[in-house]
């Protein structure tokens, strides 16, 4: 509808209410949109239903992060110019920062629309406009002021302990402002990834890849790559620190000065001195490879290929790496790039996909396979976490006691007593966790039989064309730890696994 057509001193008028997050007293919605609509009769202004803008729970201070506001300035500044006015309940509900405030009031009165707050009237002339510009400073003030109360609040929850947060991997956010709780379910992925990176020396890429084989997902239900699994290594929380004020919302990190450490108030699943160790061991590897101008390996979700670091040179033994010749992608070993292998295995990645599927389609006809045994420990037992758990404590406690013995604290009987007591206690809990850690066993054709269908899940996916890079790589290596290839007789070595 054009101004045009409107009855004669009758305006068209667009209502805008919003609700922000946080903890002030303004009207719900609903009581804002009564008195808009009740204040447009009084005053002959007719508000069609679609020219209504509600927005709930969004901040005022920058407006293109107002998607209905932004609808309700592209209609009044549009060329037919279908709004006269735009009401308000207050002049804060339009903008509490007042550069932009004064920028959208200036669009829109070039477009002939006046913005209106029903509940701050103001006179006309020169005094109106001052009083305005006083109202809009007082506004932008106020949630400047708040932000700072806020900031101090969050700061101060934090020095107590208390995580502000949702819940990592492996813990479970339970409401009521308690503390997060281990997650018996999830909590083996956090520990894996300790395990696998502190004892075994696996690398992040390569956790990431056993926990995708094992099917585990990270808290939002996505593969794990390394990053994700370096993230949870070098994150305080598990080693039960609160860290907070960490980053800005735009994931760039504070100035280290900002950053909050206290004692968290929940229960630990390692640690600290393990968490330092890791750090550390992560921060040496990442200037390693600024050093060498190395980049860090991906994980296998994200390769150039699916079968990227899988493939291993017949003649040393070394990676075949990826790589594209004119556009023609395919493979060779990286050390015959290097000078260090004197045998090219260079190959098409078609005919090298060609093999591959053909070659686990050969398996499947055999009578018998070799392959090697993951055994992958199931701790999502409450009950396995728990003595793990306790376990650790004796150690704490048996630190302790020798201290006390060399500093002369405990005499000699009292250290021994209390040495016999905690190792006939950690019998104990050694005994429990070794029956809950009895595997079932398998007979060998029961094994061979998952170990056929584990190829045939694989190969399904490796045959379908609608498949992801990301799905084939995960694929190939539930069943393949890795595959030899050599050139000269064009045959492929694979070496199978089963985790169990």
């Amino acid at each position: 509808m054009g101004k045009e057509s409107l009855i004669l001193n009758s305006k068209i008028g667009a209502i805008y209410i919003r609700v922000s997050t946080d903890k002030q007293e303004e009207l719900s919605p609903d009581a804002q949109k009564r008195l808009l609509i009740d204040y447009a009769k009084a005053n002959n202004i007719d508000v069609p239903m679609q020219y209504i803008f509600i927005e709930n729970g969004i901040s005022g201070r920058h407006a293109d992060k107002r998607p209905e506001f932004q609808k309700m300035i592209g209609l009044a500044k549009s060329k037919d110019h279908p709004v006269d006015v735009i009401l308000v309940w207050k002049f804060s509900r339009f903008a509490r920062n007042q550069e932009e405030s004064i920028v959208y009031k200036s669009l829109l009165k070039k477009n002939n629309v006046d913005v209106i707050s029903i509940s701050e009237p103001l006179v006309d002339g020169p005094f109106g406009s001052l009083i305005e510009r006083i109202i809009e400073w007082m506004d932008e003030y106020y949630s400047i002021r708040l932000s700072g109360e806020v900031m101090r609040g969050m700061s101060e929850n934090a020095l107590r302990g208390n995580y502000q947060a949702p819940a990592p991997v492996g813990y479970k956010s339970v409401g009521s402002k308690q503390p997060p709780v281990i997650d018996t379910e999830t909590a083996i992925i956090p520990l894996t990834c300790r395990k696998m990176f502190l004892e075994d020396n696996k690398s992040p890429r390569s956790i990431a890849q056993y926990l995708n084989a094992c099917g585990y997902k990270t808290k939002r239900g996505n593969l794990f790559d390394a990053r994700g699994v370096i993230y949870i290594l070098v994150n305080p929380f598990y080693a039960g620190k609160n860290r907070w004020n960490l980053s800005e919302r735009g994931r760039r990190l504070k100035d280290p000065s900002e950053v909050i450490y206290s004692d968290g108030n929940w229960e630990p699943l390692w640690s600290y001195d393990d968490y330092k160790k890791m750090a550390a061991k992560v921060e040496a590897t990442r200037l390693r490879n600024a050093n060498t101008g190395r980049k860090s390996k991906r994980d296998s979700a994200y390769a150039n290929h699916w079968l990227m670091s899988i493939m291993r040179c017949s003649r040393c033994g070394k990676s075949l790496a990826f790589q594209n010749r004119n556009g023609v992608p395919g493979y060779n070993c990286w050390s015959y790039a290097k000078g260090q292998c004197d045998e090219s295995h260079y190959i098409r990645v078609n005919l090298i996909e060609k093999f591959v599927i053909e070659g686990l389609d050969n398996l499947l006809h055999q009578d018998k396979l070799q392959y090697e045994i993951i055994n992958h420990v199931d701790l999502s037992d409450s009950k396995t976490i728990d003595i793990e758990r306790k376990l650790k404590k004796l150690d704490t406690k048996e630190k302790r006691a020798k201290d006390a013995y060399i500093n002369e604290i405990d005499s000699l009987e009292e250290y021994k007593e209390n040495k016999k007591r905690i190792e006939n206690e950690r019998k104990k809990l050694q005994q429990e966790l070794d029956k809950l850690n009895v595997k079932k066993k398998y007979d060998t054709s029961e094994l061979d039989q998952m170990m056929f269908k584990n190829i045939t899940d694989a190969l399904n996916v490796l045959k379908d064309e609608k498949a992801e890079n990301e799905e084939k790589a995960n694929a190939i290596r539930s069943v393949v730890e890795c595959i030899v290839f050599d050139r000269k007789n064009t045959s492929l070595d694979f070496h199978l696994k089963l985790v169990l």
